[in-house]
């Protein structure tokens, strides 16, 4: 029962706290909550990297006070039923092998996560940590953890430039996935997240994001990672991205970046923390591309590591095509999505070749604080990134349903 007080207590206070802003005041400074702020930030799904970004024009356009301390919470659970043709092998993307049965069937409930968050502003400064508990931890992590924390010198009140410090994800790439809740090949192979501290240079506008990250050289968290663990800060990316507004209901958001160091730098695959052998730097380019005309939008992005990943003898690359449509259902608003991903590490026909997943979903906002989801996902191929050219076999094909509730404040 104790593992589930930091479940219960973000439950309760997302129940009180329900789905409109939320605002007290004593000497000039303000506390607040706000749902679409929280919303934005917790979001693993559609709003990957560039927080910082978002927390900014959340701040200029009054989302959040010129002084004051914000609260948010997020409560993610999911009902995961799945089949496979080969017993014991199930798609593992943003949920782990130890999660599934040896079987070829199986059916759970698990909290994806509980996490409780908090943003200090102040005049041309802003704080912010995020804490969480988790059922789907990576192995050897907590349960609980302090999941983010940063630091940040700028307001766009005053100019377009900040300069940030912390643990984040790392703005490489967008990796947003229209559905409710698996991730795509795209943020499963290439998502960088960092454990130590790094230094963020960055430029904002209403239609623009460009940032410089310069990354501590150590092994850091999902595909971050150097040849040497020395600390210094030789690994970094580079991101950005800018919206063209065509008319007054279509947009077209163009982005790409690039990142030094990742995990695929080794001849023997070390997706979890380890030193490798014969490491050297293999980085990623990304490019992504979004076009929006309400209620429609279409997207589409391509990652691929620079050079061969020696642990295959292939580069390792990862495209997601995806499409959603707003609409209402009941009455409520609702979104209807399609997303379509490959992940490939090795040359044609070898059995540890390449994954691919195809997802339907939709999600209903049954309360502004309060979101359903459901999804049924196709997958065929299953590929560890541990141990690609061991654990590959290209023939499996698995089915999955997924339902789930996002609570918000």
């Amino acid at each position: 029962m104790n593992k589930f007080r930091p479940v219960i207590a973000v439950f309760l206070v997302c129940v009180v706290c329900g789905a409109g802003p939320v605002t007290g005041q004593g000497s000039g400074f303000t506390w607040a909550t706000n749902v679409d702020y929280s919303d934005g930030m917790f979001d693993r799904q559609g709003n990957v990297t560039g927080k910082i970004a978002f927390a900014l024009r959340a701040r200029h356009s009054g989302g959040l006070p010129e002084l004051g301390l914000s609260f948010g919470g997020r409560v993610v659970g999911t009902y995961i039923a799945e089949t496979t043709d080969t017993a014991g092998k199930f798609p593992t993307l943003s949920r782990l092998p130890p999660t599934h049965t040896s079987g070829i069937s199986d059916s759970y409930s698990v909290i994806n996560e509980a996490s409780l968050n908090a943003t200090l502003t102040l005049p041309g400064f802003m704080a912010f940590a995020q804490g969480e508990y988790t059922e789907v931890e990576y192995p050897g992590q907590d349960d609980v953890q302090l999941r983010k924390f940063w630091v940040v010198f700028g307001d766009l009140d005053r100019w377009p430039f900040y300069i940030a410090a912390g643990r984040k994800t790392v703005n490489f790439g967008q990796f947003a996935t229209f559905s409710p809740f698996t991730h795509s090949h795209s943020n499963h192979y290439f998502w960088a997240q960092s454990e130590d501290v790094l230094v963020e240079f960055g430029y904002v506008t209403d239609q623009t994001e460009l940032s410089l990250t310069l990354i501590p050289a150590h092994r850091g968290l999902r595909v971050l990672s150097s040849p040497a663990n020395n600390g210094a800060f030789s690994n970094y990316a580079v991101n950005g991205s800018h919206r063209f507004d065509l008319d007054g209901n279509t947009s077209l958001k163009l982005g790409a970046g690039i990142l030094r160091g990742t995990i695929y730098d080794s001849t023997i695959a070390h997706h979890p923390p380890g030193v490798g052998i014969n490491r050297v730097w293999n980085g990623a380019w990304d490019v992504n591309v979004r076009l929006g005309h309400r209620p429609f939008d279409i997207a589409a992005e391509f990652t691929r590591t620079l050079h061969d990943w020696p642990a295959t003898g292939h580069h390792v690359s990862a495209t997601t095509l995806q499409a959603r449509y707003h609409a209402q259902l009941l009455g409520r608003p609702a979104i209807w999505s399609v997303s379509a991903s490959r992940g490939e590490q090795g040359t044609n026909g070898t059995e540890w070749e390449r994954m691919e997943q195809v997802i339907f979903g939709i999600e209903v906002e049954a309360a502004p604080n309060v979101r359903v989801g459901a999804e049924y996902m196709y997958n065929a191929g299953f590929v560890l990134l541990i141990m690609p050219t061991i654990t590959g076999d290209r023939s499996v094909e698995s089915h999955t349903l997924i339902t789930g509730v996002k609570l918000t404040f």
